[in-house]
């Protein structure tokens, strides 16, 4: 018929058996595989920031070797090895440059706080990680904490462990740190009171007495807190009281 079109074996489009694109497929992931093992090494690492501990200690903590694959290393195994190790490295940054380069970047946690054990003085940064334990007390000017649940098993390089009983203590201790450090008001905090997880009170400047109510709104009320000490005179001194939605002083 005139209007049928005819097609003949030799127009068809040949197509590749399934076999052969299995085939294809195993060899793309084969030549890539290949590449990937033979290139993308690491043969340099460097490290930046100023900490107390040196280039060699850093690369050591890390646990990363010269000849690692850079597509295998895991930033938080990493972090974890380098924290777990050397404490005071309180903030790490791993950052891959390819084809050959690792970059890790330190900066130093801060002490903020210590507290008494039986076995020492626990040194704490803002978020009640121990830096270190020593025999005598800091002579920094540093929060003194008291009134937590004992620790349990206290290591270097690791949160402060109070048990489950003590989580709402610790919650909150960490808050309290953070807010202090981020205000920078640590030096000028003498003791913090932690006996009561929903009143914890605070000594500050040697001139007022802070009462800080639930463990809600924390940083609303520092804030206040900051806004009426920047308002009193030198001599004034007494109790603050954050509990109320408008805090109360009381003199004397």
């Amino acid at each position: 018929m005139g209007g049928r079109q005819q097609y003949t074996t030799s127009g068809r489009r040949r197509r590749r058996s399934p076999l052969g694109r299995f085939l294809t497929f195993a060899l793309i992931c084969l030549v890539l595989f290949l590449g990937v093992s033979v290139f993308f090494r690491v043969n340099e690492i460097e490290v930046v920031g100023d900490t107390r501990y040196s280039r060699s200690e850093i690369i050591a903590a890390s646990e990363i070797e010269t000849g690692s694959h850079l597509f295998f290393l895991r930033e938080d195994v990493v972090r974890e090895n380098i924290l777990s190790s050397l404490p005071y490295a309180g903030h790490v940054e791993m950052a891959r440059r390819f084809p050959s380069r690792v970059v890790i970047t330190v900066r130093e946690a801060l002490p903020v706080a210590f507290l008494w054990t039986e076995g020492g003085y626990l040194i704490l940064d803002r978020s009640a990680r121990i830096l270190e334990q020593v025999d005598t007390r800091p002579i920094q000017r540093l929060v003194f904490v008291e009134g937590l649940r004992t620790p349990i098993l206290p290591r270097e390089g690791e949160i402060l462990a109070l048990g489950e009983e003590g989580r709402a203590q610790l919650q909150y201790l960490q808050g309290i740190l953070s807010t202090f450090s981020s205000l920078g008001i640590v030096p000028w905090v003498s003791d913090l009171d932690m006996q009561n997880v929903y009143n914890p009170q605070f000594t500050y400047d040697e001139r007022f007495t802070v009462l800080l109510g639930p463990n809600r709104n924390l940083q609303h009320k520092m804030g206040m807190f900051v806004g009426i000490v920047a308002t009193m005179d030198d001599d004034e001194f007494g109790v603050i009281d954050l509990q109320p939605e408008r805090p109360v002083f009381r003199q004397g």
